[in-house]
């Protein structure tokens, strides 16, 4: 799961629990891939096919439109790159400008 990776990689493994444990509390919707969306993900793979998403990237883009849900990401270089079917940027949680600041070493 992209998300536990994340969690664990920025804020650790405690964080990470309790990100699962507020997960299976419902406190944030989980989403399975159906057919539907897994065929959409291998669409905008191979539609992006230079950029080399792989599965994980293309199926958070596929549940993302499916749902019309923004996605947290720190991969803002594929993201950006690869945009909506629309030509519109994806919705991001994370600002990359901000984070730019607020990581930049000084």
């Amino acid at each position: 799961m992209e998300t536990d990776w994340l969690v664990r990689r920025r804020r650790g493994s405690a964080a990470a629990r309790a990100f699962l444990a507020d997960l299976a509390a419902g406190a944030h919707r989980r989403v399975t891939l159906t057919d539907a969306i897994f065929g959409r993900a291998l669409e905008i793979d191979s539609r992006h096919a230079g950029l080399d998403l792989g599965l994980v990237d293309a199926a958070v883009m596929a549940v993302a439109e499916w749902y019309d849900a923004p996605i947290l990401t720190f991969d803002f270089e594929h993201f950006r790159a690869a945009p909506r079917p629309d030509g519109r940027p994806w919705a991001l949680l994370v600002d990359e400008a901000v984070y730019a600041r607020a990581t930049r070493r000084r």
